[in-house]
């Protein structure tokens, strides 16, 4: 009678390389979070001083809120990191290890939804500034 042999897996790489993906993504969100509070507050650039026009700046709170899950998706895949290190540590239970990897899974696909999503606000945003900036007659006179 033969006896199939339990294949061990090396999951190593997979949980490796979602980890650092969810980081790389962390980092583009704070960054890019970062760069629009820089338009927000600062006085180096052209601003419009038709209402309407300013209005598209509401844009940017949900980008700010997609960043944030976003980055909060992130933490939820490294959680799952760590979680499957300490799991490895004790004897092989596959079922554990596959529900964490379902987890980082979700979290992964979460985190780059809600990226994709913000950047589609932001490109919202870009598209009306750079309209009203080639098509305004407003001086160049800052405000």
């Amino acid at each position: 009678m033969l006896v199939a042999a339990e294949t061990v897996v090396d999951d190593s790489k997979f949980f490796e390389a979602a980890q650092a993906l969810a980081q790389s993504l962390s980092q583009w969100g704070l960054l890019i979070i970062a760069g629009s509070l820089v338009i927000i507050v600062s006085t180096s650039y052209y601003r419009p001083k038709n209402r309407r026009v300013r209005a598209a700046y509401f844009l940017f709170v949900p980008t700010w809120l997609c960043l944030g899950f976003s980055v909060y998706q992130g933490i939820r895949v490294q959680e799952a990191y760590v979680a499957y290190l300490v799991s490895s540590r004790q004897p092989p239970q596959q079922n554990l290890v596959n529900q964490i990897a379902e987890n980082m899974t979700s979290a992964t696909r979460n985190q780059i939804l809600s990226l994709e999503i913000a950047l589609l606000f932001a490109a919202a945003w870009l598209i009306v500034y750079i309209g009203w900036w080639v098509f305004s007659n407003q001086s160049e006179a800052r405000s």
